[in-house]
């Protein structure tokens, strides 16, 4: 049998309810099918039965070509492109693709009730229809889908629709057919996001999830710009189709739900190290099976688990994956770290209090937990009492441990793999392994924190004989006549049970509320502003400032770095309508420029990259203008300058010249006040941080930091900036080590605030590590040095339901692999969906923090809601594998010996299966023997009847008459012939002797029992012998 169809170049099939499906490609990308009939179709029946193949003729695959819809072309450019680049698709829909599909293989999956066929494109994209096979037929349907009937659009009606006196006029519903009764059919999807298609190497699995009804798609697709082979896995959509938006599941843990972040779109690139893909790859879903005993004694097999098979041609043999896959769909993870990138979301800032990072406390570890390094591994055996568990052997610190104490191992590896040995002895070999690789490594978890210190923490207080209160504080840096505030204490009112330690001593059954004494100087001094990069970062004011036609004080501070020449840090000059006023840098000193009435230029040089709060006065009254540096007279001008009213808004950073005068640098905390303050009021109040309602406070920008784009006037004009170019608030610096050296494991700001449930907030700042030692992203993903994935810092996030809730809620994170920003600074980010219950979120907190070094600089922390996101998880999984150990050398060898055994074991069953019937019998011996003898009684009367049978067939044989006979004359040893007349002829005795030649028929008689007498036959011409009719008188018998 053969289906007649010229120049077919490549063939699929698909088997779809009960039907057998066959595409075929062209040499000229045309797709045609045809189906395997099942006998009852008009097309079958119709058909001459030598004519029959049992197939349909071949059919052209029918393909979108309409027009487009617009209303779908606008939704997807704004839900299903790049939020940076709109032009970049992640799916789209195309009206007309009948002549863009490629010459190569297609793939048919049957799923959902529909036949998904994908093809490559000549673009070399994979783009994807839903046919639906109509049974009846054997004809491949496009599928409908539901439009307007009269805008014949998915999501816009017509906009002719108008309100009449007797309602709506021309109203447009949804519909399968349009105003004119043609079908709305389904356009082509182009999988954008999939590309660089190879000759049709791909393939697409769908498996199904724990959630009903709820898929996943899986593609592998040979990518020819990276030769290698690349993952792309996406849910499926309600319709059955693709959706690539991120979702949440919650997945059961200590019998709660925790919430876990699947991202949108998975890709994964598996880099097989030393191969070369040869030709087109295959993927399919299978079931592992195990075989269950059942009620009735039956052995039947029972699915465990599903997994995915990959196969790849490769120069080096056929290279083959069997991935596990989750509840949710998503394969088994190679690499755990992935490079994430969020495609398109609805991003909203969260309002976090300004001084957050300056807020941030290192916390020690003042009772490190037990650890130490393993050394090897054995099974326990009954004598020890631990049979079948795994013994652990370590240098040291397990005396420290305690029976049901819970303890972390980390690093260890399972060692499967191909070695060379070397012998020991009978029961033992070595192999070899890197000098530097370790069994593993332990440590001791804590179930609740304790002995956690940081720098001020008060451990004890006690009234003096001279009536003060002495404080124990652990470095806590004050001097006599320095400010302290105590925070974090309680009073300890209420009634306890005691314990009694001496006649001085007692203990009350009460957690010690952990209280700080926080060196006021020390921190009016941590000083962090914006950073201007000198080009075209600025801050413009929302309204003209107020302070021009009287005294005034502008205060802030500033870091100039050394290579600076010339920068405004306010201006407004040749702004229209300006007044022309600028406070400035200039060659590193303060300058004061007057709208060409005065240009004053102070002494000092501040270019050492050090903080300074720097002043200018207008003391209208007594005719003086001053300019200060931390409090010290800088330059000073006595004599008048004109009033000005100002009419548009000043600029932080620059005035209306660009790239030359803009200021490089950092600036902090400006302050404007409408009277002209002493060199005692600066002084005073320049480590304080002001409320923003101080008397004669105009103006007050700490920028401290930038939301939404803008920074915050505190004071009550509220006169907020407008951010324009790049700006950022400069680094926090947290130090590795506590004051009193101990090494810090946590920094922390534990202030809350507020967050929604089960939504999902994404975390990101950047650090730079200032270290004796060279820092890259090895480093920074290996901090500890032990080769077993250690990062510098992890994501730390817990939360409370609400402000009073003494309970913490662990929440767990995905956190993204570290970016290298260049010039030392690195990104870190993280994921984290909130659960049930948790209403507040901590506001900064990295923990596990490791490694060697100096300390971390903190800039441009962000946490914002992500809503309708679309998450790309990049992961490149690196793979060494290892090939059979003789390289199919002696296969075909096993292959025979498997035939010959299988031959064998055919036998071998037969034998087993009498030998169990017999031990069935020998079980009942009584019974067998009984058996036994009925089979002797029937043997006999068996024999017996066949004896008499026996006899009576010998005797039988000797009978003439059973014969065909001559009829010989004894006395004329002649015959008788019945064409020799009759006369002088005498019967005689009827003898039967052999013949030597053949005997003709008509010399041979028949004797057929008549009575007790014979009628004799002729056998040739089938008439009796009768005496009386002579030899005309033969009658017919």
């Amino acid at each position: 049998m053969y289906l007649l169809k010229d120049k077919l170049q490549h063939i699929s099939t698909v088997a779809h309810e009960g039907k057998v499906v066959v595409l075929a490609t062209d040499a000229e990308g045309k797709i045609f099918y045809t189906v395997k009939q099942d006998g009852f179709e008009d097309s079958y029946l119709n058909t001459p039965a030598d004519q029959r193949t049992g197939w349909e003729n071949w059919k052209t695959l029918e393909f979108a070509n309409e027009a487009d819809d617009q209303s779908v072309i606008e939704k997807e450019k704004a839900e299903l492109t790049h939020q940076k680049n709109p032009s970049q698709y992640l799916l789209k829909s195309l009206y007309k693709t009948e002549n863009i599909t490629a010459v190569a293989p297609v793939q048919a999956i049957s799923a959902l009730g529909h036949i998904y066929v994908f093809r490559q494109s000549k673009s070399n994209t994979l783009l994807v229809h839903r046919f639906v096979l109509d049974g009846m037929t054997n004809k491949l349907n496009r599928k409908l889908e539901v439009r307007f009937k009269r805008s014949k659009q998915k999501h816009a009606p017509t906009k002719n629709m108008q309100r009449g006196s007797s309602g709506l006029i021309n109203i447009d519903t949804l519909d399968f057919r349009d105003a004119n009764g043609n079908f709305f059919y389904e356009p082509t999807t182009e999988l954008c996001l999939i590309n660089n298609l190879h000759k049709g190497w791909f393939s697409v699995v769908l498996v199904p999830t724990v959630e009903n009804d709820v898929y996943r798609w899986h593609i592998f697709a040979y990518n020819s710009q990276t030769q290698k082979v690349e993952l792309t896995t996406i849910r499926a959509s309600e319709e059955g189709l693709f959706d690539v938006q991120d979702y949440t599941v919650f997945e059961e843990s200590n019998d709660s739900l925790v919430p876990r972040k699947i991202p949108g779109v998975i890709k994964r690139t598996l880099d097989i190290n030393g191969v070369t893909v040869t030709n087109g790859l295959s993927a399919t879903k299978y079931d592992l099976q195990q075989a269950q005993q059942t009620q009735s004694g039956e052995e039947q097999l029972l699915k465990t688990a599903t997994r995915l098979m990959l196969t790849i041609p490769t120069d080096k043999g056929t290279a083959a994956f069997s991935f596990a896959i989750s509840g949710y769909g998503t394969l088994g993870e190679i690499d755990k770290t992935p490079d994430s990138q969020i495609i398109r979301s609805r991003q909203r800032e969260v309002l976090l209090p300004l001084n957050t990072l300056d807020e941030i406390k290192a916390i020690g570890d003042r009772t490190p937990p037990p650890q130490g390094i393993i050394s090897g591994f054995s099974e326990g055996t009954d004598a020890e009492d631990i049979e079948d568990l795994v013994k652990i052997s370590t240098d040291c610190g397990a005396s420290e441990l305690t029976n049901y104490d819970l303890v972390k191992i980390r690093g260890t590896s399972d060692y499967q793999g191909l070695y060379q040995t070397i012998k020991v002895d009978k029961n033992t070999f070595d192999i070899n392994i890197p000098l530097d690789c370790r069994l593993g490594y332990w440590e001791k978890e804590d179930k609740e924190e304790g002995g956690l210190i940081f720098d001020g923490m008060i451990t004890a207080y006690q009234k003096t004989a001279d009536g003060k209160l002495r404080v124990t504080c652990a470095n806590h840096g004050l001097e006599n006549g320095d400010r302290v505030q105590i925070t974090g204490t309680e009073d300890y009112n209420d009634t306890y049970p005691v314990r009694k330690i001496d006649d001085t001593h007692f203990v009350i059954e009460r957690k010690w509320a952990m209280g700080e004494a926080v060196n006021v100087k020390l921190v009016s001094q941590k000083r962090r502003g914006i950073v201007f990069d000198g080009k075209d970062d600025y801050i413009e004011l929302s309204q003209p400032l107020p302070i021009f036609s009287s005294s005034f004080t502008i205060s802030m501070w500033v870091k100039v770095p050394a290579n600076s020449d010339r920068g405004i840090l306010l201006g407004d000059y040749q702004i229209p309508q300006s007044i022309n006023v600028n406070f400035e840098v200039a060659s590193g000193k303060i300058r004061f420029f007057w709208g060409g009435e005065q240009s004053l230029v102070g002494a000092k040089d501040l270019r050492d990259n050090q903080w300074h709060f720097i002043s200018f006065v207008r003391d209208r009254e007594n005719k003086k203008i001053s300019g200060y540096i931390d409090g010290v007279l800088d330059f000073e001008y006595s004599g008048a300058v004109s009033d000005k009213q100002a009419v548009i808004a000043h600029r932080i950073g620059r005035d209306s010249r660009e790239g030359v005068t803009n200021f490089e640098g950092q600036i902090a905390d400006i302050r404007l006040w409408k009277t002209a303050r002493t060199a005692e009021d600066i002084k005073n109040s320049m480590y304080l941080q002001l409320t923003g309602k101080e008397i004669g406070l105009v103006g007050y920008w700490r920028l401290g930091g930038i939301s939404e784009g803008k920074v915050v006037d505190f004071s009550v004009n509220g006169n907020d900036g407008t951010v324009y170019g790049e700006p950022y608030v400069s680094a926090a610096t947290l130090n590795r080590k506590l004051a009193g050296g101990a090494a810090a494991v946590t920094y922390s700001n534990s202030e809350l605030f507020a967050v929604s449930e089960r939504a999902t907030y994404t975390e990101s700042f950047e650090f730079k590590v200032n270290s004796a030692n060279p820092v890259n992203l090895a480093y920074l993903d290996n901090a500890d040095g032990k080769n077993i994935g250690t990062k510098i810092f992890t994501f730390s996030y817990w939360g409370k339901t609400s402000r009073s809730a003494e309970e913490k809620k662990t929440i767990s994170a995905v956190q993204n692999k570290f970016e290298d920003l260049g010039n030392g600074w690195y990104r870190a980010s993280c994921n984290v969906t909130i659960p049930d219950e948790v209403s507040l979120l901590r506001s900064f907190e990295i923990a596990n923090v490791q490694g060697d070094w100096q300390s971390l600089e903190i800039r441009k922390h962000r946490i914002r809601l992500l809503s309708d996101s679309i998450t790309e998880a990049k992961y490149t999984d690196g793979l060494t594998l290892a090939t059979l150990v003789d390289d199919h050398a002696t296969l075909a060898a096993k292959l025979k010996e498997l035939e010959l055994k299988e031959k064998q074991e055919i036998v071998l069953l037969k034998d087993k299966y009498l030998l169990e019937e017999q031990i069935r019998l020998l079980e009942n011996v009584s019974e067998l023997q009984q058996k036994v003898n009925i089979l002797k009684s029937e043997y006999q009367k068996l024999e017996t009847i066949c004896n008499e049978l026996y006899r009576q067939w010998e005797k039988e044989k000797r009978n003439p008459f059973n014969y065909y006979c001559r009829i010989n004359n004894k006395c004329l040893n002649k015959v008788l012939d019945p064409h020799g007349g009759w006369d002088g002829w005498i019967i005689a005795t009827a003898l039967r002797e052999p013949v030597s030649s053949p005997v003709q028929d008509h010399l041979l008689w028949e004797f057929i029992p008549h009575g007790n007498y014979y009628r004799i036959n002729n056998k040739c011409l089938n008439k009796v012998l009768d005496p009386h009719g002579g030899w005309d008188g033969w009658i017919i018998a």
